[in-house]
């Protein structure tokens, strides 16, 4: 895509939409992240610093989807169904039903991705 054409075309809502999303979740998992680190089991503060470092990826891929690239959506695909996956191992080790809570940002994200106008932007 040219430089050109991102000049000239204006970010639908559904991407602001999904960066607010992509940054709320980037902010729960280094929130959940710090908080969790005062654990004392190993596989707990290993958890806690991995939801960090997810966190700061979320939030490098909330910046990174303002330039429609079809690799930027796959990313941010990709990133979503990890921290999916981290959400579930989190419920498994703590056993607490806001871990799952989590899940629905990342859902979201996805689901928002794969609309039409969304894949317009990223010329799918």
């Amino acid at each position: 895509m040219t430089s050109e054409r991102r000049a000239n075309t204006e970010k639908p809502m559904v991407v602001v939409t999904t960066q607010i999303l992509l940054y709320l979740a980037a902010i729960v998992n280094v929130g959940n992240g710090i908080i969790s680190l005062s654990s004392d089991e190993t596989i707990k503060i290993i958890l806690s610093v991995v939801m960090i470092a997810f966190g700061l990826a979320a939030a490098w891929v909330a910046a990174r989807l303002g330039v429609p690239e079809a690799s930027r959506l796959n990313t941010a695909v990709t990133l979503s169904v990890i921290l999916i996956v981290l959400r579930i191992v989190e419920f498994s080790v703590w056993h607490s039903v806001g871990f799952l809570l989590g899940v629905i940002l990342p859902v979201i994200v996805i689901w928002r991705l794969r609309s039409p106008e969304a894949k317009s932007w990223f010329s799918l």
